[in-house]
């Protein structure tokens, strides 16, 4: 062997120990992680058992049961105070569109009242009573209201009774008479 390695082209062979070395690299390994916690089975047991820590576990649970009820309590109160906010401003926002509703749905009727002097037309709800039309008639001849005497189908009408009530139909008459002093 002239130590240049290569006898006549026969290669050589080293023979390594390959045991000691992955010995090493494992323990080199291991050095750097941080041992395991150390647990005792009697430790647990002893937390579990002591009665100042079930009392504060079980106060816990009712603090955060009492907290989740007042939330609750809370939230249901600011909806229904945000239904009573709404609700007043949506029902002044219809309110005009419905007033007139009611008045429009409500028939009228053409009314013609007979006197000495021809016919005059008065236009009317079904429902009004007739204290209205005799007013306005009477203000319309310049006459006492006390004076007149209205009559429809031969009968006297009454100042509460309406047109609906005696069956008056649209463009149906009635008469007047005037009462002598």
């Amino acid at each position: 062997m002239d130590g240049k390695g290569g006898n006549d082209g026969i290669p050589q062979v080293i023979i390594c120990d390959e045991k000691n070395e992955g010995k090493e690299e494992e323990e080199e390994e291991e050095d750097w992680l941080p041992p395991p916690p150390k647990f005792d089975a009697n430790v647990k047991s002893k937390l579990a058992e002591d009665p100042a820590l079930k009392e504060l576990r079980l106060m816990k649970q009712e603090l955060q049961t009492c907290a989740q009820s007042a939330k609750d309590l809370l939230q249901s109160v600011e909806d229904s105070a945000q239904r009573k906010v709404s609700s007043p401003s949506q029902s002044l926002k219809d309110a005009p569109a419905e007033l007139p509703k009611p008045q429009n749905e409500r028939a009228k009727i053409v009314i013609s009242i007979q006197d000495k002097d021809g016919h005059k037309q008065f236009r009317i709800f079904l429902d009004d009573k007739f204290e209205r039309l005799f007013k306005l008639y009477a203000d319309r001849v310049k006459l006492n209201r006390e004076n007149l005497v209205f009559m429809f189908d031969g009968e006297k009408i009454s100042p509460s009774a309406t047109p609906d009530s005696l069956g008056i139909e649209d463009e149906d008459s009635i008469q007047v008479h005037v009462k002598s002093s």
